[in-house]
């Protein structure tokens, strides 16, 4: 709104939208505009009757309420005032807004009893009957306190329903499934919302289903297979019981596919699953799913042989393995050259690690963990160089974690680690068998968005390095249980970000000087000091 000039046009404001024959304003988008303070009924706003779109959202309003003055927007057909800080009562005025197309009034989740937007059952019911040309429908986080209203299901226009978190209960209406227009369900935690997934047609717009932390229950349908053009798939933590239908398989644009936590008794498994108790192998038709880029089935006992001898496979983004069983490095990760996560944490993993493993991910990763294994060797410098650096781009890498936790890594701390220059922000090398001085790998001004650095339980020695200066965003330094001989580092207290400092080892002399110690103030306030 900085643009807003007295004496120029209002019309070419930024936000602003006029009719072309009458030079009314018939459009306001305000969104995101850092509009702070409560929005009062006698706002010049409600002067602009004829208004047909408003989009106020992303602002503060200082947890004012609506006002029922957005009621007398006759030709209203978007009112869009999703989490700006509104609360209290949604005003029953807005029922009377029978041209609405695309209602949000979606909020962040509740900071107290005093700060949520809420809805009367009544209410809600009306809007429903009302706006019967709605086809976007935003109300996360707003307390319903009610059943779907059974007229949901004659909104034929209907495109997006998003009721996340609404204390929705009662059966969900099979019939909102087949909405011919639907393209997104996302009502994802109403823990007494039940029902159950219906057949569904060829014709399904489908692209979007979020059940999560519901009490859908009852069997995935065979009939699952036909929603072509689905993309996410999200049921965890529901109810859901029996096999996994096969017809998972022929979704053939899933991105996104989340069943942790049901009941599903099935020995084989068709795509991603985390946490459900299965067991076997994975099978090769996996290899359908050719758009999937999330792939979890951490925490249960399978195989994955069949895996490697598929051509055409999903090239992930992430992918997590933890709790697998696993005793090697699946050899189907030769293929994977997109990675940004991977997760191959608390498994059974021996040995050293292979030298083709290192030529993954060509740069992408972000994020490694092989934490809880029991991989030995040192970490030779020459494979980890080339898989991480270029030599014409040595600190362009985007690894922000590299956790080799609690494994049985021996030799020193190489040197190169400081070659990760700004990209890294959490380094875990804690429990293995390192030994030596600690590394000057923060030297030259690198690491310098560093925030968390644990090397404790290990065999380290020599003095607390001056170069840890340089890591002025440290948050949490763990050098505990090594075997370092130092005076007090009175060096760390100039790190203004420092919350956690972990030093129990073989220090020695005063922990106190008058013309060294200052003080760390950013451990005042309830951190950590050991």
């Amino acid at each position: 709104m900085k643009f807003w000039k007295e004496g120029k046009d209002c019309c070419s404001w930024d936000g602003v939208t006029c009719d072309m024959k009458t030079g009314q304003i018939v459009g306001l988008n305000l969104s995101y505009s850092w509009l702070q303070g409560p929005l009062r009924s006698n706002s010049s706003l409600f002067k602009l009757q004829q208004l047909q779109k408003v989009n106020l959202a992303y602002n503060n309003f200082s947890f004012s309420r609506i006002p029922s003055e957005f009621g007398q927007f006759s030709g209203l057909t978007d009112l869009i005032l999703s989490y700006s800080m509104f609360s209290g009562k949604v005003p029953s005025e807005i029922s009377y807004l029978t041209n609405l197309v695309y209602l949000g009034l979606s909020s962040f989740n509740s900071y107290d009893e005093t700060s949520f937007l809420y809805l009367k059952r009544v209410d809600f019911t009306r809007f429903i009957q009302n706006m019967t040309n709605l086809r976007g429908l935003y109300l996360n986080q707003v307390n319903l306190s009610s059943s779907i209203p059974e007229s949901l299901t004659n909104l034929s226009s209907l495109t997006f329903l998003h009721l996340s978190g609404c204390d929705l209960y009662g059966r969900f209406p099979e019939k909102i499934f087949q909405l011919p227009k639907l393209e997104l369900i996302i009502v994802p935690c109403n823990h007494l919302l039940s029902g159950y997934l219906p057949q569904f047609h060829n014709s399904s717009s489908l692209r979007g289903l979020n059940l999560d932390m519901t009490n859908f229950s009852g069997k995935l349908p065979d009939s699952i297979g036909h929603l072509k053009s689905l993309i996410e798939l999200s049921i965890g933590k529901c109810n859901f019981v029996g096999p996994l239908p096969s017809s998972i398989s022929n979704l053939s644009n899933l991105n996104f596919l989340h069943l942790s936590s049901n009941h599903f008794n099935s020995t084989r498994l068709p795509s991603t699953l985390r946490s459900a108790q299965f067991s076997g192998e994975v099978p090769s038709s996996l290899g359908n799913l050719t758009q999937l880029k999330h792939f979890d089935i951490s925490n249960n006992n399978l195989s994955f042989t069949k895996l490697s001898t598929i051509s055409d496979f999903p090239k992930f983004q992430t992918l997590a393995l933890g709790s697998c069983n696993l005793s090697e490095f699946p050899s189907f990760l030769k293929t994977q050259d997109q990675l940004e996560k991977l997760d191959l944490s608390s498994n059974r993993i021996e040995g050293q690690i292979p030298k083709w493993f290192w030529g993954i991910a060509k740069k992408k990763l972000e994020i490694l963990d092989l934490s809880r294994n029991k991989l030995k060797g040192s970490l030779d410098a020459t494979p980890l160089l080339t898989f991480f650096f270029d030599s014409s781009e040595i600190q362009k890498t985007y690894l922000k974690v590299l956790d080799m936790s609690k494994n049985q890594f021996s030799g020193t701390i190489p040197q190169w680690l400081g070659n990760f220059g700004s990209s890294l922000e959490i380094l875990n090398l804690q429990g293995n068998n390192f030994h030596g001085n600690l590394p000057q790998m923060f030297r030259n001004g690198s690491m310098l968005n560093l925030k968390k650095l644990d090397l404790s339980d290990n065999q380290l020695q020599g003095k607390v390095p001056q170069f840890l200066i340089n890591c002025s965003k440290l948050q949490v330094l763990n050098l505990g249980h090594n075997q370092i001989s130092d005076t007090f580092p009175f060096l760390l207290q100039s790190m203004p970000d420092l919350q956690v400092l972990v030093l129990w080892n073989k220090f020695y002399g005063p922990i106190w000087h008058p013309h060294k110690f200052r003080g760390f103030e950013s451990m005042y306030h309830g951190s950590i000091f050991q």
